[in-house]
């Protein structure tokens, strides 16, 4: 890598048919707390890009950020040990498997 990717933050979603179209794009899907929006901010050399928190479950919608070549970068809610209502998470599953397909 040459240097950090100059990421912008561009929308955060609750369905794949709010995003925008995107020419290529990279996901970051895993469980809560592994560090996911913490490997964005190291990526882009910026602290506070995506929003990092030490308590599982935060990212609780698809949060996109564009590089300037329209290509964009996806953060998806953990799951697993986010301390969130069984109703939250059946809705996290069915976001991120919407997106993934």
């Amino acid at each position: 890598m040459t240097g950090p990717l100059q990421l912008a933050f561009v929308k955060s979603a609750s369905r794949v048919d709010q995003l925008p179209e995107s020419p290529a794009e990279v996901a970051f899907v895993g469980r809560s707390n592994v560090g996911k929006s913490s490997l964005i901010n190291a990526l882009a050399n910026r602290r506070q890009l995506a929003q990092v928190s030490n308590t599982p479950g935060r990212t609780q919608l698809i949060n996109l950020f564009v590089l300037p070549t329209g290509a964009t970068v996806v953060d998806l809610p953990g799951y697993g040990y986010a301390a969130v209502p069984t109703r939250v998470k059946q809705q996290w599953q069915a976001m991120i498997e919407g997106y993934l397909l």
